[in-house]
């Protein structure tokens, strides 16, 4: 692929975010927050409305759920996704908190799966959310089952953003945690992703040992004790173990 061509792909995907982040937007406004030439933006748009991708009405445009139709597409080619069958309802009606699957992806932790228990606070999670590795339970489960290397090479590429002050910004601070994560089988955080909220994570590995995803729950920090962290913490190795295993017949 050419240069151009590659910038080319580049501006249409720009344009798609800016659409999404900010639910739409009108052909001006969207060539001032992206910092180009109206023209472009406009024929771009008129490509995208082509492709099904990009919809106009009141000259004002939007995503469609045709990216909603890929994710989905997607989603269910995910071996781990098939291989948790139920287990993810069954640990939100045991739990009563919010449950999400994780997968590693591009650097970043992202949610395959939702559930959410009787109890669950709102979290607005959704399939296709993003969130940085080193800054989540799920994200340390991830990386404390990766090789060194490539979990130096991700701190490289990402950075270390702090999104609480509970966030780990150290890279020794974050490969010590890794260690204890591998040795008692899950990952806590508490706070440093989302202010107030405790994170319980299992790694979910295959039968040679590599990393397929992580299975995570997660809660008020007034409503997960010391005492419920355990019970949550068996209850999602459980899991992620009866994950490894259906992985074997996916």
């Amino acid at each position: 692929m050419t240069g151009s061509s590659n910038r080319s792909v580049e501006r249409a995907f720009r344009i798609v975010d800016e659409l999404a982040e900010n639910g739409g937007g009108r052909v001006s406004e969207l060539a001032d927050r992206l910092e180009m030439p109206v023209s472009t933006v406009h024929n771009y748009l008129q490509a995208l409305v082509e492709t099904g991708y990009v919809t106009v009405e009141n000259k004002e445009y939007s995503t469609t759920t045709r990216f909603l139709e890929v994710g989905h597409r997607q989603r269910h080619r995910l071996e781990v996704f098939q291989a948790v069958s139920d287990e993810l309802q069954d640990i939100a009606t045991e739990t009563g908190e919010h449950v999400t699957l994780l997968v590693e992806e591009n650097d970043q932790c992202v949610i395959v799966a939702v559930q959410e228990g009787p109890d669950a606070v709102n979290l607005f999670a959704y399939p296709g959310a993003r969130m940085p590795l080193h800054a989540a339970a799920p994200g340390k489960a991830i990386l404390a089952h990766m090789p060194e290397d490539r979990v130096r090479g991700i701190i490289d590429r990402q950075g270390l953003v702090e999104m609480t002050n509970r966030t780990i910004t150290d890279p020794d601070v974050l490969f010590d945690q890794l260690a204890e994560i591998r040795e008692q089988g899950y990952a806590v955080d508490e706070g440093e992703r989302i202010a107030g909220m405790v994170c319980i994570s299992a790694p979910v590995l295959d039968k040679s040992d590599e990393i397929r995803g992580a299975i995570c729950v997660c809660g008020p920090q007034s409503r997960i004790d010391e005492g419920r962290r355990e019970e949550i913490a068996d209850v999602v190795k459980r899991s992620a173990n009866v994950t490894q295993v259906n992985l074997d017949y996916v």
